[in-house]
């Protein structure tokens, strides 16, 4: 199965930590590699026109964020800034054409 997930985390997806499919917040499913391109491409012009700003890092993943939208970290003792990423996935493993 395709799909674009998106990952709502402290930190810019594309680390892909231990445990990093426990953030996924957004499923997008497609049939096959042409029709998650094309959706992949889509989601990230969507996204560039919805968060006020973006990175873009390892694999060429971006982590969009708005500024204002931080969370208190616990465990670090200071506010963090909640990043969202879309990750292409094949088979609920990262898929990189």
């Amino acid at each position: 199965m395709y799909e674009v997930v998106i990952v709502r985390a402290d930190y810019e997806g594309w680390w892909l930590f231990e445990g990093w499919q426990d953030d996924i917040i957004t499923r997008h499913q497609f049939n096959d590699d042409a029709a998650l391109t094309a959706g992949y491409s889509s989601i990230i012009n969507q996204m560039k026109k919805e968060y006020n700003s973006y990175i873009q890092g390892k694999y060429d993943l971006y982590a969009f964020f708005n500024a204002c939208e931080i969370e208190f970290c616990e465990d670090c003792d200071e506010d963090v800034q909640i990043y969202y990423t879309p990750i292409m996935t094949k088979d609920n493993e990262i898929y990189r054409k």
